[in-house]
């Protein structure tokens, strides 16, 4: 039972941050997880349309670049942090 409870954790995490803490009744990891998240996805959405996304046209490549490294690392954090407190 366990392990289904780390694989859920896992999947749910991977959908979007702080699910899988939610999940595991993890609540103040999984709001910050979720704020985290939330706020990267708001800062890459203000930062790039999605027509210019498409053509390869990045009005500030570097700004985009970090928030989305920022992003995949809270992605990744989330993840890992609920595959080990599913334990």
């Amino acid at each position: 039972m366990a392990r289904r409870h780390q694989w859920i954790a896992l999947i749910l995490s991977g959908v979007f941050p702080g699910l899988g803490q939610f999940y595991l009744h993890a609540w103040g990891k999984g709001a910050a997880f979720l704020i985290a998240g939330v706020a990267a996805t708001w800062a890459l959405g203000n930062l790039l349309s999605v027509q210019d996304f498409m053509i390869g046209l990045l009005p500030h490549p570097l700004a985009s670049l970090g928030v989305l490294l920022a992003l995949l690392a809270v992605f990744i954090w989330s993840i890992v942090d609920a595959w080990i407190s599913a334990r």
